[in-house]
């Protein structure tokens, strides 16, 4: 079993369009500020925004740099659909488009996919797509979720990875502490 480098894991966190009415203030960064600043978490965070195709893979070029190494959660947060992220109201990502462009980048890093419905698909294109990027683990939801519920979740979720560098526990101690809104949201981790 692969075992993350650090207990730390910083966030780097692209973040979709939720809206296009742009007066609209829907954003994750208040999660992620939150994480940064309250007591005892001290979670550093990246977070930008992207909303094409070309800007997500420049995003993903500068990731690899070396001084985001502790940046081990790459967060992408965007409208979903099955086997895909929407990266504005036309054009959608699938999951396989995903990993031409992270191929081997994401080596100990959880790819966590912030966005309704993206994994819901056979479980053999996850671990597909976990082996082509190399990643620690792929999570995300399967359903369509509340924006709100799912943010609170994820910042639950970030705060477990701090504590375990095996996936399998930090699935085990979510379940034990979360199980009932992991099986709501249809929240689901895929590692090897």
């Amino acid at each position: 079993m692969k075992l993350a480098s650090d207990y730390t894991k910083h966030i780097f966190c692209i973040e979709g369009d939720w809206h296009p009415d742009l007066r609209q203030k829907d954003t994750i960064e208040s999660a992620l500020k939150f994480m940064e600043t309250a007591s005892g978490m001290k979670i550093k965070h990246i977070h930008r925004h992207c909303s094409t195709k070309h800007e997500l893979e420049n995003r993903m070029k500068e990731y690899e740099r070396n001084i985001y190494n502790k940046f081990s959660i790459f967060y992408l947060a965007f409208h979903g659909v099955p086997n895909g992220l929407k990266l504005d109201r036309k054009n959608i990502l699938t999951l396989e488009e995903l990993g031409e462009m992270a191929e081997n980048k994401l080596k100990n890093k959880i790819l966590h996919l912030g966005s309704c419905q993206t994994l819901n698909i056979d479980k053999r294109y996850i671990k597909k797509l976990l082996k082509r990027t190399g990643a620690l683990c792929i999570s995300g939801f399967k359903k369509e979720v509340p924006f709100v519920s799912s943010t609170i979740f994820d910042v639950l979720y970030f705060e477990m990875c701090q504590y375990y560098k095996k996936m399998d526990v930090v699935e085990k101690y979510m379940k034990q502490y979360y199980g009932k809104l992991m099986k709501e949201l249809e929240f689901i981790m895929v590692y090897e």
